[in-house]
């Protein structure tokens, strides 16, 4: 039975976007990003004598990044699940530096784009369509990963126990799960009731935000302009650019940190740490970003 709610809606709604997503992220070092992540699994391995597979560098790297410097990363060859997917910044870059890649995503036109990618890079990645909250896959897994507020578009605390509960299912004993949220802070501030707007030069786009700080929800209301090819009465070309209309809806919802290490555990995993804004400090009240790192005990 499908679940209902915005993570379906979802789907639809990057019908638009995946054709812009990576330009309008383009200023991401996602290579910083993803050596940030395993170097946090390296670094936090269970296994015996696995302390020693990383070396974490002292101070931030540009962008507020941690500078990691796993050796190896540990695992080579190790499978690894990319849960929301998006375009394949992650998925990509994971097969790159020799792991066997799964990645999943809901959206038919994100995942497209992502194959596109992997294909281009002669790599063999699996996609699957499919909603987080209902994982169904043939194998397990020794890492996951779940980046770029991917889970704040899950509104409602059951779509994340059932999201973890699935995490929990596919992740081989040992294995790490490390994924990120959007903070309060965030979506109240950065977000807030504020309006972005972009001429681009081939296209435009406004972004308006609507922050409801007693649902914890942020509604994003997106508006691209891109430019189509019309006809004139005598069936040749306008001479004149003109441009159509394009709109998508997306909405966030913060969870306190307590309340999702509450589920973390709750799912049977256990909780190695929480780090703000991409770094190994902290989080603080300012935070807009908490990575949390888990792991499945051998005895799940």
């Amino acid at each position: 039975m499908e679940m209902e709610g915005n993570l379906l809606e979802l789907a639809g709604a990057y019908g638009v976007l995946a054709g812009y997503y990576d330009e309008l992220m383009d200023e991401i070092d996602y290579d910083l990003w993803c050596d940030y992540v395993l170097g946090l699994v390296a670094c936090g391995d269970t296994t015996e004598g696995s302390k020693s597979g990383a070396e974490v560098v002292g101070g931030s790297a540009p962008g507020g990044l941690v500078a990691a410097k796993p050796k190896g990363y540990g695992k080579i060859g190790s499978r690894v699940l990319d849960l929301a997917c998006g375009t394949g910044q992650f998925a990509y870059r994971l097969g790159q530096r020799g792991f066997v890649v799964t990645a999943v995503d809901i959206s038919s036109e994100m995942l497209a784009v992502a194959e596109a990618k992997a294909r281009s890079l002669n790599l063999e990645i699996s996609f699957f369509r499919q909603d987080m909250r209902q994982l169904q896959l043939p194998k397990c897994y020794d890492l996951v990963v779940c980046l770029c507020d991917s889970l704040n578009y899950l509104l409602e605390v059951d779509d994340l126990t059932a999201t973890f509960s699935g995490v929990a299912r596919v992740l081989e004993p040992g294995g790490h799960f490390v994924f990120d949220l959007n903070t309060e802070h965030k979506l109240a501030t950065v977000y807030g009731d504020n309006t972005y707007a972009a001429d681009l030069g081939d296209y435009a786009y406004i972004w308006e935000n609507e922050y409801q700080p007693d649902t914890k929800l942020c509604y994003m209301d997106l508006a691209f302009f891109v430019p189509t090819l019309a006809l004139g009465k005598w069936g040749r070309e306008s001479e004149t650019p003109l441009f159509e209309r394009l709109t998508e809806s997306h909405v966030q919802r913060s969870f306190p940190p307590e309340r999702i290490a509450n589920l973390v555990e709750a799912a049977g995993l256990k909780l190695l740490g929480q780090y703000g804004d991409l770094t190994l400090a902290s989080p603080n009240p300012t935070t807009e970003r908490i990575t949390f790192h888990c792991y499945k005990p051998s005895c799940l």
